[in-house]
C-alpha cells in the first residue's frame, strides 16, 4: 500500500543528519527553510522504499552541482575545483556566486500592511531580513574569493571571461575581507599587512589592465532589440553596468597609477592568500576568521615585475614611451635573471614584452641620447647596411663568429647582397665559413675556389677572422678550426699557391692551432705525391664514369644534336642495353604501338627518345622545345613509316594551335586553317592515322576562334562532342544578330541544359536500405569538366557571349527572383519560362552558378573590358549577396565606358536599375553617405531613401568628404536641417 504523503517521518535519514551537522537547528533564520526541506525529503525517502520500479530504474547522467550545494557544504568546494574537468568550471562557479550575492544584496519588497516576509513557507519579520540576506551573501562572497584564489588571482582570465562589474565586486570583496574599506583609502604601504597590501595592489593592477583593454577597438555586441514578455533585458543591463563602471575606472586610473608607483618604491615580499586562507561563516557567529598565514610567499622581484609590466602597458597606451621603456627594461632584466620556482601567478606575456621592447627601444634611444642601451647585433648590421658602412658589416659578422646570435639564413642573405667574386663578398663569405666550421657543419665547396682566386688577400682575411673567432671557441671548436686550417693549407700547397700558402703558414693562427710536426708534414709533402683523398682509378672505372656522364647528358639535354651524339656513343660502348629504360617517364602514348611495329635499331632509339622528350616538354609547357624535338623525330621517321610521320604531324599541329595567338600573318593563318581542316577530315573519315581527341578539341576551338562558320555548319554528324558543340554554336553565331536565329538556338539551349540535368535513381543495397544515386544525363555531348576545358580554349567574343547569355538565362529561371535577375545579351534567343527546361526540378542552381562563374572568369581574361560581361558578373555577385564585389564590378563598368570617369557614362550602361543596385550595395555596406549621393543619379531623385540614409547614425564611409558631391537642393536643405538640430543654437550664433 502506498504511504500517505502527510505521514510524519519515522526516523531521520543520513541527509537529515548531514544538514543538521552543517547548518544546525539553532539557526533561527534558516530553521523554517530546512524544516520544510527535511519534511519533503523524508516523504521522498519513504516513497522510494515502496517504489515498485526501484530495481528497474535506468541510470541517468549525474546532475551538475550549483552554488547551493557549496553553500550547504563549503568544505566540498576545494575537492570539486581540483577535479580535472569540473562541472561547473571554476569560472562558471565564480559567476554563480557573485551573481547570486548581488541579487541578494537587493532589498526585499515588504508590504506596509503586512510587514512579515515569507520565504519558503516560513515567516520572516523585517528585522531579521538583513540578518538572513547578510549571512547568505557573506557566505557566497567567501566562496567566490576561494574560487578566485584557486585560480591564482589570474587577472587576465578575469578580464577575458568575467563581466567588468563582476570583477569589480570580486576585488572589492577582497579589499573588505582584508580590512580595507575602499580602494581610494589613503594608506601607507608600510603599515599594511600582507593580505591588505596584496588586495590593494591587485585591485589597482586590474584597473590599469581594464583601461588598457578598453582602449583597443572591439567588435560591438549584437543585442536583440525585441523585448520578450516576462524577461529582463540582461544583456542591455550588463552592458550599461560595464559602461558606467568603465567611466568610473577611467576617472580613477590616475589614482591607481600613483598608488602602484608608490608600491614600487616600497615593495616587499608578500604572502598571497590561497584557498586555505579564507574561513567560512558560522551559523552562530557572524564573524569570519581568516588564516592569512596559509598564503604563499611571493618574492619582491616577481611582484615588481608584474606591477612594472602593468604600468608599462598603461604608459604605452598613454604614448608615454620613455617611461614605458624604462619599466619594460626593468621587467626584462628581472625575467631573465630571476628563476620563478612554483609561482603560477606569473601574468607577464614574454612574447608581448619582447615586442614592446623592440618597438620602444628605437624611440627611447632617439629621445634619450645618454641611453646606454645597446642594440643587438642584427640591428647594428642593418644600421651599417643602411649607411653603406661595409667595413662595419664585416667587423660585426666577424665578432659574431662563435655565437648563435645570427641565424645561418640571415648570414647567407647578407652574403648575397654583394657582387659575386668581389672582395667584400669574399670577406662576408669567410665570416660565414668560419662560423660553419666552428659549429661543426659542412663547408661550401665554392669557398676554396674563391680563396685561390683572391690569393694573398684572401689568406690574410681568413687568418684575421679565424684569429678573432679563436678567443671565443671551446676546445672542440678549436679542433674543428685546426682541421679546417690543415685542409686549407694542403689545398693551397697542392694548387701551387705558394704566396698564399706561406702567408697563412706563418700567420699567428697557424702557430696557435698547429704544432711544429703538422707544419713540417705540410711543408715536406712532394707536389707529385697524390693527395690523401685522391684515389687511383682503373680503366673499367673510367669507362663506367664515361657511360654515367653520357647517360646524364642524355637525360637532361633537349638539344636534338646532343641527344643524337649521346645515343651513338652509348650504343657503341654498350649496344645491348635499351636506352628507353633510363627514364621511367619516357612514354609516348598511342605512338608506342606504331613505333613497336618498326624494326629495332638506333633509329628507333632516336625516334623514341625524341618523342618522349617532346612529350615531357609539352607537359612542362615548353612548347618551342617540344616542337623542335618533334621535328627531329619526324625527320628520322621520314623514310620508315608514313603512318608514324602523319601522327607526328598531328602532334606538331597541336603545338601550332596552342601557339596560335602569336600568329598574325594571313599566310600563316591560311596554312594553319588548311592543316586543321585536313586533320578534321581524317578524323571524320576514320583514317588509319587518326588524330587524338585532344587535337580535335583544339581544332574545333580554332575554327570557332577564326569564325569559320560555314565550314563548321557543313560538317556531318560526328561522335565527337567537341565537333557537335562547335557546329551548333556556328549555326547560331552565323545568323546573329538576326532574330531568325532563335530556332537554331534551341540546339544550344538543349545541349547546355543537359549539362546541368541530374537523374535521380534509387537502388536497394544488400542490407535492404534504399539509397538515392545521382547520375548525369546521358544526352550530354560532353561531360561538364570536359565542356569547361573546351570553353576555356575559345577566345571569340561572339561565341562566349552566346554561352554566357544561355547559362545566365537558365540561372534566372532557376533563381526565380525578379529583383535579382542577372543581365544577359541576346535575350531574344532563349525561352522565358521554366517549362522550357527539360526538367527544372532535376537541375541544381549551384552547379549552374559555378559554371557561369568559370565561363565569366575565362571570358574576362580574354576581354577584360567587355561591359556586358562585367555587368553580368556584377549582377551575379549582387544576386548572391556579395555586395562589396558587386559594387566593385559596377564601378569597373563605369571606368571602362568613361575612360576612368573622364567622360560621362552612357545611360544605356548606367541605367536606373544599375543605380538602384549600387544604392542597395552601399546601403548593405553601411556607407550611407554614398547612398545619398547615388540617389541623385536616378531619373527621379529618390528623396525618401536619401533622407533615410542621411539620418543613419553609424556610417562606415568618409562622411563629410562626400558632402561636396551633393548638388540636389532638397537634399542639401535636409542635411542643413539635420546639422542645425544636432548642434546647440549657441554654437550657431
Amino acid at each position: 500500500m502506498t504511504p500517505s504523503l502527510f505521514k510524519p517521518s519515522p526516523s531521520p535519514s543520513k541527509f537529515h543528519i548531514l544538514i543538521h551537522n552543517n547548518i544546525g537547528d539553532g539557526c533561527e533564520v534558516f530553521s523554517g527553510l530546512f524544516l520544510r526541506l527535511k519534511y519533503i525529503l523524508s516523504r521522498f525517502i519513504e516513497m522510494e522504499q515502496f517504489n515498485p520500479f526501484k530495481n528497474n530504474v535506468i541510470a541517468t547522467a549525474p546532475v551538475p552541482k550549483s552554488w547551493f550545494d557549496f553553500l550547504l557544504n563549503p568544505n566540498s568546494l576545494e575537492e570539486h575545483l581540483k577535479q580535472p574537468e569540473a562541472e561547473p568550471s571554476p569560472v562558471q562557479l565564480l559567476l554563480q556566486f557573485i551573481n547570486k550575492a548581488i541579487s541578494l544584496d537587493k532589498p526585499i519588497q515588504v508590504n506596509q500592511k503586512h510587514p512579515d516576509a515569507v520565504i519558503d513557507g516560513e515567516t520572516l519579520n523585517v528585522e531579521s531580513q538583513d540578518q538572513y540576506g547578510g549571512k547568505k551573501t557573506k557566505a557566497l562572497k567567501l566562496l567566490a574569493l576561494k574560487t578566485a584564489a584557486f585560480l591564482k588571482w589570474n587577472l587576465k582570465l578575469f578580464l577575458n571571461e568575467l563581466p567588468l562589474f563582476i570583477c569589480d565586486h570580486l576585488l572589492s570583496n577582497l579589499l573588505t575581507e582584508t580590512g580595507l574599506q575602499s580602494s581610494r583609502e589613503a594608506v601607507s604601504w608600510a603599515d599594511l599587512d600582507d593580505a591588505a597590501a596584496f588586495a590593494l595592489s591587485l585591485y589597482h593592477r586590474w584597473v590599469l589592465q581594464a583601461v588598457v583593454k578598453d582602449s583597443f577597438p572591439q567588435r560591438p555586441l549584437r543585442i536583440n532589440t525585441a523585448q520578450m514578455p516576462g524577461l529582463f533585458e540582461t544583456a542591455n543591463s550588463n552592458m550599461a553596468n560595464n559602461e558606467a563602471l568603465m567611466s568610473a575606472l577611467q576617472s580613477q586610473v590616475k589614482l591607481s597609477e600613483s598608488i602602484l608607483q608608490k608600491e614600487l618604491d616600497t615593495i616587499r615580499a608578500l604572502r598571497v592568500p590561497t584557498l586555505a586562507s579564507f574561513g567560512s561563516i558560522n551559523e552562530l557567529d557572524d564573524r569570519v576568521v581568516h588564516h592569512w598565514e596559509n598564503g604563499v610567499i611571493v618574492r619582491n622581484q616577481e611582484l615588481t615585475a608584474e606591477v612594472s609590466y602593468d604600468l608599462g602597458c598603461y604608459f604605452f597606451c598613454k604614448q608615454d614611451y620613455k617611461q614605458a621603456f624604462t619599466l619594460f627594461k626593468e621587467v626584462t632584466k628581472i625575467v631573465s635573471n630571476v628563476v620563478v620556482e612554483g609561482n603560477e601567478m606569473d601574468s607577464i606575456n614574454k612574447k608581448a614584452l619582447e615586442g614592446y621592447v623592440i618597438a620602444l627601444k628605437t624611440i627611447a634611444i632617439e629621445n634619450d641620447e645618454s641611453s646606454e642601451y645597446k642594440a643587438d647585433i642584427r640591428e647594428q648590421i642593418e644600421n651599417a647596411r643602411k649607411t653603406n658602412n661595409h667595413e662595419e658589416v664585416v667587423k660585426l659578422l666577424s665578432e659574431s663568429c662563435g655565437t648563435t646570435e645570427l641565424p645561418a639564413s640571415y648570414r647567407n642573405k647578407i652574403e648575397q647582397l654583394y657582387p659575386r667574386r668581389s672582395m667584400m663578398q669574399f670577406r662576408v663569405f669567410t665570416c660565414n665559413t668560419v662560423q660553419r666550421v666552428i659549429c661543426g657543419k659542412l663547408v661550401n665547396s665554392a669557398y676554396s675556389s674563391q680563396l685561390m682566386l683572391h690569393g694573398k688577400e684572401g689568406a690574410v682575411c681568413l687568418a684575421t677572422i679565424m684569429l678573432e673567432a679563436l678567443v671565443k671557441c671551446r676546445h672542440d671548436q678549436k679542433v674543428h678550426l685546426a682541421d679546417f686550417l690543415k685542409y686549407t693549407l694542403g689545398l693551397l700547397h697542392a694548387s701551387l699557391q705558394d704566396a698564399a700558402f706561406q702567408l697563412l703558414k706563418n700567420s699567428d693562427i697557424s702557430k696557435r692551432l698547429l704544432t711544429e710536426d703538422d707544419l713540417k708534414r705540410l711543408v715536406g709533402k712532394n707536389d707529385e705525391e697524390p693527395l690523401p683523398f685522391a684515389a687511383t682509378t682503373t680503366q673499367a672505372e673510367n669507362l663506367a664514369f664515361d657511360i654515367g656522364n653520357l647517360e646524364r647528358m642524355l637525360l637532361v639535354s633537349v638539344d636534338p644534336a646532343v641527344i643524337r651524339d649521346c645515343i651513338l656513343k652509348l650504343v657503341q660502348v654498350r649496344p645491348v642495353r635499351s636506352l628507353a629504360s633510363l627514364n621511367c617517364k619516357w612514354e609516348i602514348g598511342a605512338l608506342q604501338q606504331c613505333l613497336d611495329a618498326m624494326f629495332s635499331g638506333v633509329r628507333k632509339d632516336f625516334i623514341l627518345i625524341f618523342l618522349a622528350k617532346s612529350r615531357l616538354a609539352y607537359l612542362g609547357k615548353n612548347y618551342v622545345k617540344a616542337k623542335k624535338l618533334l621535328a627531329a623525330a619526324e625527320l628520322e621517321a621520314g623514310n620508315v613509316s608514313f603512318m608514324l610521320v602523319q601522327l607526328i604531324k598531328w602532334e606538331l599541329l597541336l603545338i601550332d594551335l596552342i601557339l596560335f595567338d602569336g600568329m598574325k600573318s594571313s599566310n600563316q593563318m591560311r596554312e594553319l586553317s588548311k592543316k586543321v581542316k585536313t586533320c578534321m577530315t581524317a578524323y571524320l573519315q576514320g583514317q588509319e592515322a587518326m588524330p587524338r581527341v585532344e587535337i580535335i578539341e583544339y581544332c574545333a576551338a580554332f575554327l570557332l576562334n577564326s569564325k569559320d562558320w560555314d565550314y563548321l555548319r557543313s560538317l556531318p554528324n560526328s561522335k565527337s562532342g567537341h565537333i557537335k558543340i562547335a557546329s551548333i554554336m556556328a549555326n547560331v553565331c552565323k545568323d546573329l544578330p538576326n532574330t531568325n536565329s532563335r530556332n537554331l538556338a534551341r540546339d544550344v539551349w538543349s545541349a547546355v541544359a543537359a549539362l546541368f540535368t541530374v537523374n535521380f535513381q534509387q537502388k536497394r543495397t544488400s542490407g535492404g536500405m534504399v539509397t538515392t544515386m545521382h547520375r548525369e544525363s546521358t544526352q550530354v555531348y560532353l561531360p561538364r569538366p570536359k565542356f569547361l576545358d573546351f570553353i576555356c580554349k575559345i577566345r571569340e567574343e561572339v561565341v562566349l557571349s552566346v554561352l554566357i547569355s544561355c547559362i545566365a538565362k537558365m540561372y534566372n529561371i532557376l533563381k526565380d527572383h525578379s529583383l535579382k535577375e542577372v543581365f544577359l545579351d541576346y535575350i531574344y534567343l532563349w525561352p522565358s519560362a521554366a517549362p522550357a527546361l527539360v526538367n527544372p526540378t532535376s537541375m541544381d542552381i549551384h552547379i549552374v552558378e559555378g559554371v557561369l562563374t568559370t565561363v565569366l572568369a575565362h571570358s574576362m581574361l580574354v576581354h577584360p573590358s567587355h561591359t556586358s560581361w562585367l555587368r553580368t558578373q556584377a549582377d551575379l555577385f549582387y544576386s548572391n549577396g556579395q555586395y562589396a564585389s558587386a559594387l566593385n564590378f559596377y564601378l569597373e563598368i563605369g571606368i571602362v565606358c568613361s575612360n576612368f570617369f573622364l567622360e560621362p557614362v552612357p545611360k544605356s550602361i548606367y541605367t536606373d536599375q544599375v543605380y538602384r543596385r549600387m544604392i542597395k550595395c552601399v546601403s548593405y555596406l553601411k556607407c550611407h553617405t554614398q547612398e545619398a549621393v547615388l540617389c541623385q543619379f536616378l531619373e527621379e531623385v529618390d528623396y525618401q531613401t536619401a533622407f533615410k540614409a542621411l539620418q543613419e547614425k553609424n556610417s562606415y564611409d568618409a562622411v563629410e568628404t562626400y558632402y561636396d558631391f551633393i548638388w540636389d537642393t532638397a537634399i542639401l536643405e535636409f542635411l542643413t536641417s539635420i546639422f542645425y538640430k544636432s548642434v546647440p543654437s549657441i554654437e550657431w550664433s
